[in-house]
């Protein structure tokens, strides 16, 4: 199994907080979780991931319902994902 450390930017946590009812934070890591089961091919897992360009090249983007987490990965000892973003699609890009 991987060991991950979870980080996230303040913006991530103010939507959080704001929306709890849309997502929470445990709902937040088994998605970013299975998106790494997906990037390093453990298991195929049905998530909807994109790895981002422009701006955003390094990180990877996850779609849920109207809803998109913006996260990169760290390697070190132990793998870091860093949540950079979360927001309803029309917002998360700007």
């Amino acid at each position: 199994m991987i060991e991950v450390e979870f980080e996230y930017s303040k913006n991530a946590l103010k939507f959080i907080n704001k929306n709890p009812s849309s997502l929470s934070l445990e709902d937040v890591r088994n998605l970013v979780i299975s998106a790494l089961k997906k990037i390093f091919k453990i298991e195929e897992t049905n998530i909807d991931l994109k790895m981002l360009r422009g701006d955003l090249h390094g990180y990877y983007r996850i779609r849920t319902g109207k809803i998109r987490i913006i996260f990169s990965l760290t390697k070190n000892k132990i793998l870091i994902a860093f949540i950079k973003d979360i927001g309803f699609r029309g917002n998360i890009y700007k």
